[in-house]
């Protein structure tokens, strides 16, 4: 499917892939081509690109864009699909790749919150044991903050999931 963009369209599609590429290397630990990869196949939609619209978009070498392509595949952050009569591939996105993020990111508040709450449980023991150190208290209101917190980003990703589900 041939797209039509503007020059003004082209300059937000090309800084979005920048911007989006910076936050997948510092949030999701990818490499700076496969973040710029996964940036540009979000934008593309499930039609995908070929390699060479990869290759072309990305300004980078066939080597570089086949080892990234490869890593996203393993991670199966995307897959590719083909046309009938056709030999190219198109990369996409993974259909599951969304759940997968929202599970990915319920399971690291979950572990946090986990955290907290041992901090939290032991913060309250020395305090039962010395009533006279009176900091403790704002560290036991801190992990109460956060344990608060990671319950509501759990709902809420929780409740995503499931409206993404419905949808």
């Amino acid at each position: 499917m041939i797209m039509n963009y503007s020059e003004d369209l082209k300059k937000q599609k090309k800084e979005l892939i920048e911007d989006l590429g910076v936050c997948f290397e510092t949030c999701e630990s990818m490499s700076p081509l496969s973040s710029r990869i996964y940036a540009l196949l979000i934008l593309t939609g499930s039609h995908g690109l070929t390699f060479e619209e990869l290759t072309e978009t990305l300004c980078a070498s066939k080597s570089s864009i086949s080892t990234n392509l490869q890593l996203l595949q393993t991670e199966g952050i995307i897959a590719y699909k083909t046309l009938p009569g056709e030999r190219k591939r198109y990369f996409k996105i993974c259909d599951n790749q969304l759940n997968n993020r929202i599970d990915k990111r319920i399971e690291g508040w979950e572990k946090e919150k986990a955290l907290h709450s041992k901090i939290l449980k032991y913060r309250e023991n020395l305090l039962e044991l010395n009533p006279e150190i009176t900091d403790i208290k704002q560290g036991i209101k801190f992990n109460q903050l956060q344990i608060d917190l990671m319950d509501a980003m759990i709902t809420n990703l929780k409740n995503l999931k499931q409206q993404i589900q419905d949808n």
